[in-house]
């Protein structure tokens, strides 16, 4: 039994859950901004950290895996390649 000063389990489940909510809400919500100007393409285009394409349709694939003779490095090369839809003989690997 508890007394009237006394926290009970559901209501600090219920505390919780209401400032667990509260915080996802706050960090949910995103800023408005004014959309920036797309950047001129001077140099190689980066998709994002691992896929690099240069102005002459190369692309650079970037693995931070290491091979032992499996082929991995082929491997997700021939797969970033298919789904780009890119010549494969303008792929290259690079190791991070």
């Amino acid at each position: 039994m508890s007394s009237g000063g006394e926290r009970n389990r559901r209501s600090f489940l219920v505390g919780a859950a209401a400032a667990g909510g509260g915080l996802a809400l706050g960090f949910a919500l995103p800023l408005a901004r004014a959309p920036a100007a797309p950047p001129a393409i001077s140099g190689p285009a980066e998709l994002n950290c691992w896929v690099v394409i240069a102005p002459d349709d190369t692309v650079t694939i970037r693995i931070a895996h290491a091979e032992m003779g499996q082929g991995a490095i082929t491997a997700l090369a021939m797969l970033v390649a298919e789904e780009l839809q890119c010549d494969w003989t303008k792929v290259d690997t690079a190791l991070v």
